[in-house]
């Protein structure tokens, strides 16, 4: 399969990366074999000046096994990924860009999804002038590597500890999906159907939320000389990340602004009030499960519906596979620049402002 890739490095800036692990001795892991503190794999993305790379080779974007775990989560032969988004347009432990600050973005993937999934938006976000920290879920992603040379795959227990009963969730999430009214009164239908059906994930959000805590905590001391903290920091994420980024706008006071990407809003927030503006992009198919970010509000919000696409469309999944039923109709660089652009128009305006 042959694809074009977006121009995705619009800005003044080349962008660099490198991984770490953060290790949080607090919480004993429950997911997996359920021993030892709790690991957070962690990618980051950082502007470099374009002349410090002129001879300087691209970086890959997977690993063997990575690409291995990738390929069998999402049904693709890897040897069928085209070779285009197998290298990024960043490069691996380069220098930062001395005597300069820059503001902090955070990103949450998806369940079952993996710390690489929005590689191109988050290079976009880099190269205009933010250091964004992908953060990887352990055991919640397809697969996480650590800076000791372990590494650890998507729990297969959680699906089931996900849901009671898949036939009974999935014929009430379909009618969910198919209901009408106003925020307030899809909001009602999401809230009942989480409560009865969805309890597992309501309790992860509040784990991710600290595994993104101790990221910003480790940042503070490794990454202390190159991020301005002084005007908060931005969070995003798709889908399950997407309503962590929610929940932390409502607890957390560093983090000044967010963006939910096609997440169901899972989380009890009865009686709280959003005091942080907020960017809610949803799939025409998923509008009934987000309406939460759009009411109870004393900030501004923002919804922006991208019509034609599927879920995982919002990620680079867009760009390999080419099954319109699972990533959506739309246009894979369309779909790019529209969530580049709306990502950059909302972060330009409350975190560097």
């Amino acid at each position: 399969m042959s694809i074009t890739l977006p121009n995705y490095i619009s800005g003044e800036y080349a962008v660099g990366t490198e991984c770490f692990t953060v290790v949080d001795d607090t919480r004993t892991e429950v997911l997996g074999p359920g021993v030892g503190p709790r690991k957070i794999a962690v990618r980051m993305y950082y502007p470099i000046n374009r002349e410090s790379v002129k001879d300087t080779k691209k970086a890959e974007i997977f690993t063997e096994r990575k690409l291995k775990a990738l390929g069998k989560a999402y049904f693709v032969n890897p040897k069928k990924i085209p070779s285009e988004m197998l290298v990024a347009d960043y490069y691996e432990g380069v220098a930062h860009v001395e005597n300069r600050k820059f503001p902090l973005i955070i990103y949450n993937h998806g369940y079952n999804a993996y710390v690489e999934c929005n590689t191109f938006l988050c290079c976009e976000l880099a190269s205009n002038g933010y250091i964004v920290a992908s953060v990887g879920h352990a055991y919640e992603a397809i697969v996480n590597e650590y800076e000791d040379g372990t590494y650890d795959l998507y729990d297969k227990k959680i699906n089931k500890m996900m849901y009671d009963s898949v036939i009974k969730t999935v014929l009430a999430q379909s009618k969910l999906l198919k209901a009408k009214g106003t925020p307030e009164e899809l909001f009602e239908k999401f809230d009942m159907f989480q409560q009865k059906y969805c309890k597992y994930i309501i309790e992860r959000i509040p784990e991710w939320a600290k595994d993104t805590t101790c990221v910003v905590d480790e940042l503070k001391t490794r990454y202390a000389e190159w991020i301005d903290f002084s005007k908060g920091i931005g969070a995003t994420g798709h889908s399950m990340g997407g309503a962590t980024a929610y929940y932390l706008c409502h607890h957390e006071a560093e983090f000044v602004c967010g963006v939910n990407v096609d997440g169901g809003i899972f989380g009890n927030y009865e009686g709280m009030i959003m005091k942080k503006p907020f960017l809610q992009i949803c799939s025409t198919d998923n509008y009934n499960v987000v309406t939460r970010a759009l009411f109870n509000t004393e900030a501004p919000v923002r919804c922006e519906i991208f019509e034609n696409l599927k879920h995982i469309g919002f990620t680079d999944a867009k760009f390999m596979i080419p099954l319109k039923m699972v990533v959506g109709k739309m246009d894979a660089n369309e779909m790019y620049d529209r969530l580049s652009n709306v990502h950059l128009e909302f972060f330009d305006k409350y975190l560097t402002c």
